[in-house]
């Protein structure tokens, strides 16, 4: 299993520290989060702003070592093609339980620019999903609510699927200024797993977002289709993408 959560504020050129977005899994310690006591480890860290440099995590228990700086990151408004991340599935970075993460940037500008990073938080190192896997793609003509928020969109596949249980292994959300998204369950777990989004059809995503390279982000039925968070420069007025599927039962 594993979380996407969100630091995110208009800074200058730093090193300074970013806020936690808020977020309706993790528990907010002053400008950071609690780490979760079942997801305590970071899977992967991907830092996208204007004038970013350099990003880093800081704990009481990553401070045994030094903070954990994060390089390369995505300087521009726009993820770079394709997304430079920090991944850490095979051998996660662990962290304390309940204690406080923060997370901290340096921009190359003098002036105040909106920067964001996203950390995914996992129980463990991520196991690959073999199965006979297949994409549907969506569309949500609804205009996400504001921007620098996760902003509700609720999916409308092109095509019915079969009854049964399905888990997604994999996915790619477009909208004009979007730069994460995460799928939001309909009972059953808590958490919310999500990766980077695109702006254009064009634009390249990493490998490991499609096809089961995450694992299973999470299960539903066709009756409980999950819905979705963006996380945008501005209140988009369309979304589509794809959703890849496992039937599960």
């Amino acid at each position: 299993m594993f979380h996407l959560a969100l630091y995110h504020a208009s800074v200058a050129a730093g090193p300074l520290q970013l806020n936690a977005l808020g977020d309706v899994v993790m528990a907010p310690a002053a400008n950071g989060y609690l780490v979760p006591p079942t997801i305590s480890k970071v899977v992967r860290v991907v830092g996208v702003g204007n004038l970013l440099v350099r990003a880093q995590l800081n704990s009481a228990s990553l401070r045994d070592y030094t903070p954990f700086d994060i390089s390369p990151v995505n300087t521009g408004t726009v993820m770079n093609s394709p997304v430079c991340e920090q991944d850490f599935r095979d051998n996660p970075v662990p962290l304390a339980v309940n204690e406080e993460l923060d997370c901290f940037v340096t921009n190359s500008g003098a002036g105040p620019t909106r920067t964001t990073v996203g950390v995914t938080f996992a129980d463990g190192p991520i196991v690959p999903v073999k199965g006979r896997v297949f994409t549907v793609h969506w569309t949500s003509a609804v205009a996400l609510s504001a921007a620098f928020i996760w902003a509700s969109v609720t999916p409308v596949l092109d095509n019915g699927i079969p009854s049964g249980t399905f888990a997604i292994v994999g996915s790619r959300q477009k909208s004009a200024t979007a730069l994460f998204h995460r799928f939001v369950p309909r009972g059953g777990t808590t958490y919310r797993p999500g990766t980077t989004s695109q702006q254009t059809d064009t634009d390249g995503q990493n490998r490991n977002d499609r096809y089961g390279a995450m694992g299973e982000w999470m299960r539903f039925t066709n009756t409980t289709m999950p819905a979705m968070e963006v996380f945008a420069l501005a209140a988009d007025a369309t979304q589509s993408g794809y959703i890849d599927l496992v039937q599960v039962a």
